[in-house]
């Protein structure tokens, strides 16, 4: 039972069975680069090989070869952020991939940073692609639309140096096997007239037919959007148009809307903090059952956090009424919003999936062990599962407490005979790749009933997927993971019906004190209906090495990272406060769940380096490790 709540090296060592349970902060410091590489490191995630890697980009569907691609910043042979390129991999199902180029070193990097001095000469940062020609043509082209930096350092917080960021292309017409640069890059030189930035960067670029119908186009139309802001003034969303036959040719049609900095939609726990700048934003439409569209803007928020939330960043999403200005723009007035991940995912961009007609959205999960452990591990970073964002629609609902009706995650309106009808953006793991992930692994289910203390069910492994459906909770109640045999370690996962909160509790997820140990906060708030009541809470977890996801009810989704010290707390069970109670209906599980680059070594650590300072431009640039 479970308690309630109340100078770089290069060697590649493998990771040694005296330190298979145990491992505390002296073993660790003690430890060659990449000899605990294997140790917390996701197998069932999309993983860089080796090194340094944030932010997605690049998602799209090829319909001329059916080939999904993705790529990732990156800096191999590194771990830390610097000299960032871009790193690619395809997949025939979203659900095992294949490094284009290579699993070694640099050879799985698509593009790179040229000379410096030159328009990409210090970084290629984000971007996204589509499966066309620079006139809009699908003849197996594929385009890449992507932030090039000539100046840094940059941040919201400090001067925005002329000249840092422009916008440009690169194409491939061999499948993504090669790549480059157009020619008269960059194509956007300069950021809107008259504001002083705080950024500009990361472009999301699509066609979009009720775009085209709502600003009166005659032609197609691509649409782009940037993260950006405005210095003491409020973050933004620039709004750019092309014509399809010149993907060339961008006109800047304004800000979307005019958040002032540091302001909130709803309250803060339900709606996140704008901050002051945003990155890696985007701007979609989707259908409801109905054929409705509904409008939708995610971005990234930088700053303006509040101290229950981990990260220093919010990925929010907010959904909106979207109008034609007097000067043929688009304006957004947001009506609900929330965060696409309570957790640390971040960066978070979509791809319209051609071949099933849904919208997938993916999210960099960074590390979280501080500055402990990094070269030891041998990398950082990967991404969440994929998910289908889609509108969550709910009917018969009724305002049982007063919550249902304030500004926040749903947009609610009133029906005839009193009850209430809410919809939001509904996210859950694409279920298809779900399956897949499940091959191989061996699955049981556990039937339960009535809890009123908390329950160990198994060992299970640190590669594994449970499901539970949780009712009628008079406490804080949910599931345990990654718990030792003796109770040493632990991780509950649980909501308290007092706050509206699912929370991820890791006071005791590691011995090791280096690592991050407090409580990760996501708002839910349930709702009732006139005739069902209050609704069950179906919790989804995926624990992959030291990454963990939590979703809720198919509008949920947590990410976070535990690294237990040993390698034997693998225990899962049902989790129940002291003096709680809760109805469970069933637990389902999935052990050993695929690894999805089957055609890499598990350990494909690649030797560490360490920049000097010419490179580095005495290490403003990037810290040189």
């Amino acid at each position: 039972m479970w308690s309630a709540i109340p100078f770089l090296g290069v060697a590649l060592l493998t990771f040694s069975a005296a330190y298979a349970q145990g491992l505390d902060d002296t073993t660790i410091e003690a430890m060659g680069n990449n000899s605990l590489f294997t140790r917390w490191r996701p197998r069932s995630h999309f993983i860089a090989p080796a090194g340094w890697m944030n932010d997605p980009c690049g998602s799209m569907y090829d319909p001329h070869r059916d080939i999904y691609h993705l790529f990732y910043q990156w800096h191999p042979n590194h771990i830390n952020w610097g000299n960032i390129s871009w790193g690619h991999a395809t997949s025939k199902d979203l659900i095992t991939w294949t490094d284009v180029g290579g699993w070694q070193d640099q050879q799985a990097q698509a593009l790179g940073t040229g000379s410096v001095g030159t328009y990409n000469g210090l970084g290629i940062f984000s971007g996204t692609a589509q499966p066309v020609n620079i006139h809009g043509e699908q003849d197996g082209t594929l385009l890449a639309f992507y932030t090039s930096v000539s100046e840094l350092p940059t941040g919201y917080a400090i001067p925005y140096m002329k000249g840092t960021e422009s916008q440009s292309l690169a194409f491939s017409t061999d499948g993504g096997i090669t790549w480059e640069e157009y020619q008269d890059n960059p194509i956007i030189t300069n950021p809107p007239d008259g504001w002083n930035i705080t950024g500009w960067r990361d472009p999301f670029f699509e066609p979009w037919p009720a775009m085209d119908a709502l600003l009166g186009q005659s032609t197609p139309h691509y649409y782009a959007v940037f993260g950006s802001g405005i210095k003491s003034v409020g973050p933004r969303i620039p709004f750019y148009s092309a014509p399809a036959s010149d993907l060339t040719k961008w006109t800047f049609l304004g800000a979307l809307w005019e958040p002032a900095d540091n302001t909130s939609l709803g309250t803060v726990l339900e709606t996140g903090s704008y901050g002051f700048n945003f990155e890696v934003s985007g701007f979609f439409s989707l259908e409801d059952s109905k054929g409705d569209l509904h409008y939708f803007v995610n971005m990234g928020t930088e700053g303006g956090n509040v101290s229950f939330h981990e990260s220093s960043h919010w990925a929010l999403w907010n959904e909106g009424i979207v109008t034609r200005r007097a000067n043929g723009s688009a304006q957004f007035t947001p009506i609900s919003g929330g965060a696409g991940d309570w957790g640390l995912l971040y960066a978070m961009t979509s791809f319209n999936d051609t071949k099933h007609n849904r919208r997938v959205q993916w999210g960099w999960a960074p590390e979280d062990e501080g500055n402990f452990a990094l070269t030891q591990q041998g990398y950082q970073g990967c991404f969440a599962l994929p998910r289908e964002l889609f509108v969550h629609t709910t009917t018969g609902l009724i305002n049982a407490d007063g919550q249902l009706i304030t500004l926040g995650n749903s947009h609610v309106t009133e029906q005839s005979g009193g009850t209430f009808t809410a919809t939001t953006l509904g996210n859950r793991p694409l279920p298809d790749v779900v399956v897949g992930i499940r091959e191989g692994s061996t699955s049981k289910t556990y039937s339960m009933g009535k809890c009123s203390s908390s329950e160990t069910l198994a060992a299970g492994s640190s590669h594994m997927e449970l499901v539970a459906t949780f009712s009628n909770f008079s406490g804080a109640a949910g599931l345990t993971v990654a718990a030792s045999p003796d109770g040493e370690e632990y991780t509950h996962i649980y909501f308290d019906p007092s706050s509206y909160t699912i929370n991820v509790d890791r006071a005791h997820s590691s011995t090791i004190t280096e690592f991050p140990n407090s409580t990760v906060v996501g708002y839910f708030y349930p709702y009732t209906s006139k005739t069902g009541g209050t609704e069950s809470i179906t919790m989804n977890v995926f624990l992959d090495g030291s990454l963990l996801e939590v979703y809720v009810n198919d509008r949920f989704a947590l990410t976070t990272r535990i690294y237990p010290s040993r390698t034997d707390s693998t225990s899962f069970g049902v989790f129940v406060a002291s003096s709680a109670n809760v109805n469970v209906v069933e637990v389902s599980t999935w052990v050993g769940l695929m690894n999805v680059f089957p055609d890499r070594p598990l350990n494909s650590s690649s030797k560490l380096v360490f920049d000097t300072a010419a490179e580095t431009n005495n290490y403003t640039w990037w810290t040189g490790s």
